[in-house]
């Protein structure tokens, strides 16, 4: 029974380290991606408009406070610590003031000025487009346009039809009083 005890110890051991190295593999990728702004924190704890959320802030703060809570517990104790209602109820608390004050901010007629660094602004172009997204709306653009110019050329194809149709029935009918 020993040597079982053994194997499973070591597998234990080994789930633990390669648990571990996947996360710091996931961390050094995120860190990496925040390095080179494949990633944009700027707006972590900003509300649309800009302006700072100190309940997006709070939820951030409550949440990582517990999280290192329990991973350091986890480590003193050996194993997963019991979770009290305490706990769970500061987050909850924390989650519905976020919850509460989107909600008024959604419902509200006027959020108040934009900061000048929000995305709601429109983003000066050097005539680049950094978007891929507005690669297609200009070539969108574009084809409307071109329909544009197309339906100007039926437009004006039909009214030579039609004046021409006009004529040839007038010619026609003056025609047919004659012979009759």
């Amino acid at each position: 029974m020993s040597t079982m005890s053994n194997v499973i110890s070591n597998l234990s051991d080994f789930c633990e380290l390669l648990a571990c190295v996947f996360l710091g593999v996931l961390a050094g990728i995120l860190l990496w991606k925040i390095a080179f702004d494949k990633i944009d924190l700027e707006w972590l704890i900003s509300e649309d408009n800009g302006h700072a959320s100190m309940s997006k802030f709070q939820l951030l703060i409550f949440t990582f406070v517990i999280a290192i809570s329990l991973v350091k517990l986890t480590e003193k104790l050996g194993k997963f610590p019991v979770i009290d209602n305490g706990v769970l109820t500061l987050l909850g608390i924390s989650a519905s003031t976020y919850a509460v004050g989107k909600g008024i901010q959604k419902s509200g007629m006027d959020t108040g000025p934009i900061a000048p660094n929000s995305p709601k602004l429109p983003k000066p172009t050097n005539g680049e487009q950094d978007d891929p997204a507005s690669s297609h709306v200009q070539r969108a653009k574009e084809a409307a346009d071109e329909a544009i110019r197309h339906a100007d050329t039926a437009r004006k194809a039909a009214a030579v039809a039609t004046a021409e149709a006009d004529q040839g029935n007038q010619n026609a009918g003056g025609e047919l009083g004659r012979q009759g």
